[in-house]
């Protein structure tokens, strides 16, 4: 059995459109295509049918996904255990991790972790976000939320803590929105995309609900860039506004949102030694770092 093959059905699978797993795989929609129909001639069955859902599994497709998830897992399990026959930390760990924690966060810190081991090489994935570990898209993934249905291992490590900021001269110009009331005299920069993160998106919306949004954006990297060019009050990681001596926060001790970050791992990969070290680089990092995390 071609476990080439194999992969691409599960991702097929997975996905319920060729071209969803080519894009999972870095494969072609063409490619995908013809190793699903290599596959069901070699074993002599129809493995999908089109939907009004996309490409769902036949009765014998499911039992065949049932072997071949089994047959993922193992091949997981082998490559875990390939890397850990080096001496000591060594081979590429693939962190999963969003732009922002990864830019005004983690980044000044890598240096001397990669100083420590030099035979580890962090790949850091920001985008898709957040990836499979399950797919072996990443080792390691520090999110805001729960391991989901991938069985994932891991912890709360810190919360994330954001909050309303305007630049100093928006400031001195308007004022800052004190009450509830006051927002109606202010402008705002909104989410574009709050898919993105709709908890936020939903705080933001109801806060600033009697404000005039002025534009909306779908990154933080933008949202930040307008509230310094100050054209209005907007939500940022703490992280990302108290790192700009130009900026203020709103009502701190009001206006004040936490997420908590979990670091986690796939269990057959916890205890390989590159994994391992980046485990607890990581943890580390984010217990010393809590208080910046949470927002002064």
């Amino acid at each position: 059995m071609d476990w080439d093959l194999c992969r691409t059905f599960n991702a097929v699978a997975h996905a319920g459109s060729y071209l969803g797993a080519a894009r999972q795989l870095r494969s072609s929609h063409p490619t995908v295509s013809r190793e699903i129909a290599a596959l069901e001639k070699q074993l002599g069955t129809k493995l999908f049918v089109r939907s009004d859902k996309g490409l769902v599994l036949t009765a014998r497709g499911r039992r065949f996904h049932e072997n071949t998830q089994a047959m993922a897992h193992a091949a997981l399990k082998a490559e875990a255990s390939a890397a850990a026959t080096g001496a000591g930390a060594r081979g590429v760990v693939k962190v999963s991790i969003g732009p922002t924690l990864a830019n005004f966060w983690l980044m000044p810190h890598v240096g001397g972790f990669l100083r420590d081991h030099p035979h580890v090489e962090i790949q850091f994935v920001t985008h898709p976000f957040p990836v499979s570990v399950r797919k072996r898209e990443a080792d390691i993934v520090l999110r805001l939320h729960q391991a989901g249905d991938e069985n994932l291992t891991g912890r709360k490590v810190a919360r994330l803590g954001t909050g309303f900021y305007a630049s100093s001269d928006y400031a001195a110009r308007h004022g800052l929105p004190e009450q509830r009331g006051a927002w109606k005299d202010h402008t705002v920069i909104g989410f574009a995309d709050k898919a993105t993160n709709p908890e936020l998106g939903r705080w933001s919306d109801h806060v600033t609900r009697d404000a005039t949004v002025a534009m909306r954006c779908s990154s933080q990297a933008d949202m930040l860039a307008a509230v310094r060019a100050g054209i209005g009050i907007c939500v940022l990681s703490c992280i990302v506004g108290d790192a700009h001596a130009d900026l203020v926060r709103v009502a701190p001790q009001k206006l004040t949102s936490q997420s908590d970050i979990w670091l986690l791992a796939h269990p057959d990969l916890t205890d390989q030694p590159p994994v391992r070290a980046v485990l607890e680089f990581l943890a580390a990092r984010a217990k010393a770092d809590r208080t910046q995390l949470r927002g002064h």
